[in-house]
């Protein structure tokens, strides 16, 4: 049995590629018409971790998986990103995992990231932040710049299920969150888990303006092991952005 399916049956079309992905990394993917960038660090935020491109990789079904693995005593994460900015729009990926399980020194997140760190970002990200009675799911908007503060919302998950889909609406105007559970189709409101409208009075300085590529990532809370000791996966089944 392999340990790392922490949240997955184990079935022999996943132990496939995992053999191909530990000998042939990549620094770019192709997945969902898209070109992805891999990170790989010796140490690099957020964490600070490091990062291995062994840990991503595109199975025969076509999902990407994103892994917290140890490699020669040494714990390594996941991040990509798209190769060019996406504008204004809906953002949704169908998640294979436990979300709410997750060792509270696990950050798994959706976001899309311009920067520097405090401005134009929008996240949506699970994480306890190395807390066990913290909150475990959280959306951010970050400013267009710094002469404002950011404004999010934190919530607790619990029993929601293997599968779910977060969305999030960009407009100039605002940010329109959403958690569904089970896997569902752009416009869908089938299993509302919960929503958030985001719909500052002053959106030119409180909502990202500009167009940012769009990032995965799972990775340690502060560079910090999990506390189980036991290596993580999440399995992205698709990326929209429309």
């Amino acid at each position: 049995m392999l340990t790392f399916y922490r949240f997955l049956p184990v079935t022999a079309s996943l132990l496939l590629p995992i053999t191909t992905c530990l000998a042939q990394g990549n620094s770019t993917i192709k997945w969902q018409g898209y070109t992805w960038h891999v990170k790989s660090a010796e140490s690099q935020g957020p964490g600070p971790n490091a990062w291995d491109r062994r840990n991503v990789f595109v199975d025969s079904n076509g999902f990407l998986h994103l892994r917290i693995w140890k490699y020669n005593g040494n714990w390594t994460c996941a991040e990509v990103w798209t190769d060019k900015p996406l504008g204004f729009g809906t953002y949704q990926c169908q998640v294979e995992g436990g979300l709410d399980q997750l060792d509270p020194n696990v950050v798994f997140s959706m976001f899309s990231y311009k920067g520097p760190d405090g401005v134009k970002e929008i996240d949506v990200e699970f994480a306890k932040w190395g807390n066990d009675a913290e909150m475990n799911a959280w959306w951010t908007v970050y400013p267009d710049d710094k002469t404002v503060k950011k404004s999010d919302i934190g919530f607790d998950l619990n029993r929601i299920g293997v599968f779910t889909t977060s969305r999030y609406e960009w407009t100039q105007q605002g940010v329109h969150y959403w958690l569904l559970g089970g896997h569902q189709p752009i416009g869908s409101l089938t299993n509302v888990i919960k929503q958030w409208d985001f719909k500052p009075q002053n959106p030119v300085h409180q909502v990202p303006q500009t167009p940012m590529p769009l990032e995965f990532n799972l990775w340690l809370f502060q560079g910090r092991p999990p506390k189980d000791g036991k290596p993580v996966e999440i399995v992205i089944h698709s990326f929209k952005n429309s």
